[in-house]
């Protein structure tokens, strides 16, 4: 989001290492480029990926960037309860650390996505793993 994946400023990386979380002593050097505002362009980002994918803009980029979501899609395809597609892209996303109660807070919404559009079910199954919490924390 706004920064050069392989041009960091400093060798600490993007974060700051001497950030202090607003309100606090804490130090919390992750929390000085992910704050309330960057969350909703990250989002935005995901919505981006999942839906669109990014286009051809740069001469070094000349066919874009998609995710190719061909296993998701027949998995939504082979099972009409969204289970193969969670696990699936659990496995893949999240490493198979999803919660129950994550599991059982997405499943509705990606069985209401589309009955017969098996890409616009993995794509709605993608951006709400990728939006979740639990994928945006690194354990």
């Amino acid at each position: 989001l706004g920064q050069s994946a392989f041009n960091a400023p400093t060798v600490f990386n993007y974060y700051q290492p001497n950030y202090v979380v607003p309100g606090s002593t804490i130090l919390g050097p992750e929390f000085g480029i992910f704050t309330t505002g960057t969350s909703i362009g990250r989002a935005n980002l995901f919505a981006t990926y999942a839906f669109n994918g990014l286009s051809a803009v740069l001469p070094d980029r000349p066919s874009g960037t998609k995710i190719n979501l061909a296993e998701a899609q027949a998995l939504s395809a082979a099972d009409t309860t969204g289970n193969l597609l969670v696990n699936y892209l659990n496995t893949k996303m999240m490493h198979g650390t999803m919660s129950p109660q994550m599991k059982n807070a997405i499943l509705p919404a990606v069985v209401a996505a589309s009955a017969t559009n098996h890409l616009t079910r993995a794509q709605h199954a993608v951006y709400l793993i990728a939006t979740s919490s639990q994928f945006q924390v690194q354990r």
